[in-house]
């Protein structure tokens, strides 16, 4: 996967590109992306703008093909296990005053370093300061509000925003040909966030429909949410408030008989459950649970919305 073209239409890289050719890099970078399944990659794609000899990294040489697997010599990934630990800045310490072995500089890559605790970050604190000369740190953080305002004042943040429709479509139709006529829902689904585009491609939408269906049809009482509870997560959650919007307004359109042709039998039953004041009810919740969403709402709260707006709506407006 190629994400060439995609970031290079990112401010954020672009800015990166010119530190580079200008010869003015700073010594530490914060490049922030709410894109957590992506993260990782768009770490690796600036870490080969810093090494590769192609200007806009080539993805196939070497140097690119060892930073992907993590393997380049001059460097490192962090966390090592779980998360960033006091031990893993301890090791970054003491690597920084090791001269690279293979290139004229080195590199330190923190994935979620919003997810250090205050001890490790003040730990880190006088390298991200003053690292040893050609040593660079590119700390990768989905947001900035756990990190400390001494580390903030101490990296120049970059901002990796959620793509447009048109420029996901485009990356998705050139890496993911065989998968052309689900892209559009995908896309649909993914908030502008590639990792939830691919992961809606990967998993399938109609994985998330079927869900809706399910519960739409199942869910009968309290009793019954632990059954779907845990199907919704933390990589599937939007996907399956934008399918259970269409599936309802799938409903509402054949309860008025403007589409009635071709339909799926799942929507003709659900339609004979769920009165209009329930379907009113339900897409009103859901479309203010998706807007809360887009601002990190906790996944089981998405998922409790989703279960009991289902019920409030069966059982207040009843038929």
């Amino acid at each position: 996967m190629k994400l060439n073209s995609l970031l290079q239409k990112t401010n954020a890289f672009k800015v990166f590109k010119n530190d580079i050719q200008n010869g003015t890099l700073s010594h530490a970078y914060l490049i922030v992306c709410e894109d957590g399944a992506m993260l990782e990659n768009y770490l690796k794609a600036f870490s080969k703008a810093l090494f590769c000899s192609d200007s806009d990294f080539c993805n196939d040489c070497r140097t690119c093909r060892l930073i992907d697997n993590k393997t380049l010599t001059d460097v490192k990934f962090y966390p090592t296990n779980d998360k960033i630990k006091v031990a893993d800045v301890d090791d970054i310490i003491s690597k920084a005053y090791v001269k690279p072995l293979e290139f004229d500089k080195k590199a330190f890559v923190l994935v979620n370093a919003n997810e250090m605790n205050a001890q490790a970050q003040n730990k880190l604190l006088k390298t991200l300061e003053e690292p040893p000369k050609n040593t660079y740190l590119i700390l990768g953080a989905t947001t900035v509000y756990p990190l400390l305002s001494t580390v903030l004042s101490r990296v120049k943040r970059l901002d990796i925003p959620s793509f447009n429709a048109n420029d996901l479509t485009a990356f998705l139709t050139e890496n993911y040909a065989d998968k052309i006529g689900e892209i559009e829902s995908a896309v649909k689904t993914s908030n502008g966030k590639l990792g939830e585009a691919i992961n809606a491609l990967n998993v399938g939408v109609k994985n998330e429909t079927e869900l809706c269906y399910d519960i739409l049809l199942n869910l009968k009482s309290s009793k019954d949410a632990y059954k779907f509870v845990s199907k919704i997560n933390k990589e599937n959650y939007r996907a399956v408030l934008s399918a259970m919007l269409k599936v309802i307004s799938n409903v509402f359109a054949y309860k008025s008989k403007k589409e009635s042709e071709n339909i799926e039998n799942s929507i003709a039953v659900i339609s004979s459950l769920y009165s209009y004041g329930a379907l009113i009810h339900m897409s009103e919740k859901f479309t203010e649970l998706e807007k809360k969403a887009n601002f990190n709402l906790n996944v089981n709260a998405v998922a409790d919305g989703i279960l009991f707006g289902v019920l409030e709506g069966k059982f207040k407006w009843q038929k």
